[in-house]
This record gives structure tokens, C-alpha cells and sequence, in this order.
């Protein structure tokens, strides 16, 4: 639990752009009065379930302990948080130290107001707890959004009527995303695909991501001299639109056995 913890307060750490902290126990086992610091910043945290009395005098102590030759870690870190992320206990601490729960960074997100900042929370909480157990989407309910967001120009358009290429790699990008990560421009849309538990579900996006995949390369080998300029050949279009039509395909069957009522097609105009 605690290594999961310490790991957890890393990437908030990180999220708000407060320290980039490393794990001092991966480099010394045991490592007295603190968990993580940045040297950079001069940053050090003691991680715990419980911040109690008693831990915080100890940490405290430890944490202004001289060593044999006349150091402390006081001397080398400007701040100690203590973060208590089950409960932390009032405490009269020195200027120094900081007893911060996870309140301290729902505030912290407040006060910043920055969009970027509560994605990067977001993620990092993701990244460390069975994301599919609080998700609010069925695994349904999910594939219908996705199958709306193919269901753009991007796909429905033969080359021959795509008016910006530029505009149908954007939208490719968009597919590519909401299918990994669940997000269109880091804003959640839908459960990504590692969140998914049908497996008929999971084959078909990976069928999408592949043929998605093939688009791409066939763009990035037509660049004149590897600058953006592109010239893609009669052969090639022909075999972009055959990728487009078979996601259209599948998208439509995929639909069609969920009783989800999208029809997809590829269109000239």
C-alpha cells in the first residue's frame, strides 16, 4: 500500500508542476525520515496512511538529526511535506514543514484553475487504481460515443473529396485517442480501451487502430523530402480508401451486434 501511495504522490507532485521527486528508498533501503525528494528544488516528502502525532514528531526529528559529520537532511531540503493521505492529524510544526492531506491538492488544482493541471491529476490517479470498477460508462455506452466520433468526415470521406488532408490526419489523431485513452484533446470522452471487458469490443478497435496505423505510414511515405508537403499517389488513395471503407464496415457491424443503431458508410460527394 505505501509503495503504491509513494508512487501515486510522485506523478501529483509532478501534476502540479511542484517537484519532479524521486523514490530515496529505491536508493536506499530505509532511508531515514523521508520517502521522496527533489534536490533540485529542494523538496522532501514523508509518505503515510496515517500522519499522527507521533509520526510527525518522529519525522520531524529524524529529519533534523545530525549525522556524523555535522549534516541534517534540514540542511540540504528547504521544505518536508508530510502527507498523510488517510488522515493527517493537526500538529505545530516548524515553518519548514507542511502537513498536507489530499485536500492540499484539490485546492492546489483550485487555486491553479488549470485545465492542464486537473488532467494530469486525473491521469495520474488513473494510472494507479482499477480505473474500471469507478467507471461511470458501460462497455456499451462507450462503443456507441466511439462509433459517433468515427462517424466523421475523416472516414466517410473518399480522398477524392477530402478538402484538407491536414484536417483528415486531425481527425484520424482524434480516433486514435478516444479509442487509447478515452480522451479528444485530453478531454474525456469515453473509457479507453484498456477499460473495456468485451473482448469482441477490444478486437475491434484494435482492428481500427491498426488500419488507422497503415493510413498514417501511407501519409508519412508520400511527404516530398520528408517536408509537409505530400503527394500521394493514385495507388496509394485507392488503398487509403479501402482502409476507410473497411473501419466503415466493421464500425457498422460492431454496431449491429450491440443493437446500436449507427450505420457507417463511405461517401463521394
Amino acid at each position: 500500500m505505501e509503495r503504491i501511495i509513494e508512487s501515486l504522490t510522485i506523478f501529483m507532485f509532478r501534476a502540479l508542476k511542484m517537484g519532479e521527486l524521486v523514490n530515496m528508498n529505491q536508493i536506499k533501503v530505509n532511508f531515514p525520515a523521508i520517502d521522496l525528494a527533489d534536490n533540485k528544488n529542494m523538496i522532501a516528502v514523508q509518505v503515510t496512511t496515517n500522519a499522527s502525532p507521533a509520526k510527525i514528531k518522529k519525522t520531524i526529528e529524524s529529519f533534523e538529526k545530525i549525522n556524523e559529520i555535522g549534516e541534517s537532511l534540514k540542511d540540504k531540503y528547504s521544505t518536508l511535506y508530510i502527507f498523510g493521505f488517510c488522515k493527517a492529524s493537526r500538529y505545530l510544526t516548524p515553518s519548514y514543514c507542511k502537513i498536507i492531506d489530499p485536500s492540499y491538492f484539490v485546492n492546489e488544482l483550485c487555486d491553479k484553475a488549470d485545465e492542464d493541471m486537473v488532467q494530469d491529476m486525473i491521469d495520474a490517479i488513473r494510472r494507479h487504481h482499477d480505473y474500471t470498477s469507478l467507471h461511470p460508462w458501460s462497455d456499451k455506452d462507450s462503443l456507441e460515443i466511439i462509433l459517433n466520433i468515427i462517424n466523421r468526415n475523416a472516414i466517410k470521406h473518399r480522398m477524392s473529396c477530402e478538402g484538407s488532408l491536414s484536417d483528415m490526419l486531425t481527425g484520424l489523431k482524434e480516433i486514435n485517442e478516444v479509442i487509447t485513452k478515452g480522451t479528444i484533446q485530453r478531454k474525456q470522452r469515453s473509457k479507453s480501451i484498456s477499460d473495456f471487458k468485451d473482448q469482441s469490443m477490444v478486437k475491434f478497435m484494435r482492428g481500427v487502430m491498426d488500419d488507422l496505423s497503415v493510413i498514417q505510414a501511407i501519409v508519412n511515405k508520400s511527404k516530398v523530402n520528408q517536408g509537409d508537403m505530400v503527394y500521394i499517389s493514385h495507388e496509394d488513395m485507392i488503398n487509403i480508401d479501402k482502409l476507410k471503407a473497411k473501419i466503415a464496415s466493421d464500425s457498422s457491424e460492431i454496431a449491429r451486434l450491440n443493437n446500436i443503431d449507427i450505420t457507417l458508410n463511405v461517401v463521394d460527394l
